[in-house]
């Protein structure tokens, strides 16, 4: 096996792994008595789990990217290896300039000192002096939105504060490198959205971002490239879209983000089936404005209805309705259809969107998302024939 090591002399931003490989042992200890501790006997565990399997990857200087795959995917490995916290068992790993890791925030904490204190000491791990601190603390406390807690002990803070806290300090560090993992899902929405917000600011002032989130709306808005790992694997890297439909067929969920059907009484006409396709015919999550989109709606009749009435809307992030239409369908002798709803050329605003599908109430929604290239909402839309 060759021997890992450090790769130096890189641009300020920028990160490469070359032929990156780890595995991390699984043991459970088990309950030992004195006699086999003292004759030293341990049951053999299980063999090495890889969490990566030579990864090569590089990111240039000022590039989001961000970083997708099932749970055990070697996400979460990829980062704390290029944070410098996990060493390589072969190949080369390295980051130019300052790195800042939101990983575990709350891990370098100490649980006695006030979130005051906690500032000053984060600042000194990340080698600022106290004047340089001090530049900072009032903003830090603001973002936190901790107030008169700032100066209480950190172990009477819940999960959120520390999330609070662990963000505010690494978001006002000038990083040359930011690595994120999943923190953002701990704090209440308000916040989550104040953080993608500074990230797009460090972003605008030249830092490298890596984003690992199972959110795929959060890698839409913020990453210009996606990274699919499965298995200590790179299965994908290239643009953002292409990315999430990749991770959405991998995880078999290329028909939607999320799908939800209520619960509750029979209706007379039912929804049995949503599914958003692009311009080429294929299932789709993931669109740009100004492509194609198709809605294929698969209805079923209780009992017999000449004219049922469909129901279409198409919803923003926060639930307000941005557009909506009627149409109605045609069954057949068995009380089944389809029909389609198509767009000929999709224009909405960046972001993620919900599709609400009723007849006529609304009961079945998809979820899907448009990249952060946007134009008006004004859009041409027409109904299709029924498909049969």
């Amino acid at each position: 096996m060759r021997r890992a090591s450090l790769i130096e002399g890189l641009e300020p931003g920028e990160i490469v792994l070359r032929d990156a490989t780890r595995a991390f042992n699984v043991r459970a200890d088990q309950a030992r008595t004195l006699k086999g501790v003292l004759l030293g006997r341990r049951e053999p565990g299980p063999p090495p789990v890889p969490a990566l399997q030579g990864v090569t990857v590089r990111i240039a200087p000022g590039e989001t990217v961000g970083m997708v795959g099932r749970n055990g995917a070697g996400k979460t490995s990829t980062l704390r290896v290029l944070a410098g916290i996990v060493p390589l068992e072969s190949g080369e790993a390295g980051c130019g300039g300052r790195v800042v890791s939101l990983l575990e925030l709350a891990a370098g904490f100490s649980r006695d000192f006030s979130g005051r204190d906690n500032v000053y000491l984060q600042g000194a791990l990340y080698g600022l002096d106290r004047s340089q601190i001090n530049e900072r603390i009032d903003k830090i406390i603001e973002f936190s939105e901790l107030d008169s807690f700032i100066d209480i002990p950190v172990k009477t803070y819940s999960s959120g504060m520390f999330v609070r806290l662990g963000f505010a300090i690494a978001a006002h560090l000038d990083a040359d490198v930011l690595l994120i993992d999943e923190v953002l899902a701990v704090g209440d929405e308000g916040f989550q959205r104040k953080c993608l917000r500074r990230i797009s600011e460090q972003i605008a002032a030249g830092s490298t971002v890596v984003l690992v989130s199972h959110d795929a709306g959060a890698i839409e808005r913020v990453c210009e490239r996606v990274i699919v790992l499965d298995g200590g694997k790179v299965e994908f890297d290239g643009p953002t879209a292409e990315g999430l439909l990749h991770y959405h067929r991998l995880m078999g969920t290329e028909r939607g983000g999320g799908e939800s059907l209520r619960g509750g009484a029979p209706r007379t006409v039912n929804v049995e089936d949503v599914e958003l396709r692009d311009g080429a015919g294929r299932p789709a999550s993931v669109f740009r404005s100004g492509e194609a989109m198709q809605v294929r709606i698969g209805l079923r009749a209780t009992e017999h209805v000449s004219e049922p009435q469909v129901v279409l809307e198409f919803r923003s992030q926060d639930g307000a309705t941005v557009f909506r239409t009627e149409t109605t369908a045609e069954l057949g002798p068995d009380g089944t259809g389809e029909l389609a709803y198509e767009v000929a050329q999709l224009r909405l605003l960046g972001g993620d969107y919900d599709l609400a599908v009723g007849a006529p109430e609304l009961d079945r929604t998809v979820h899907f998302s448009i990249p952060r290239e946007t134009v008006d909402l004004d859009g041409s839309w027409q109904v299709s024939e029924r498909t049969r």
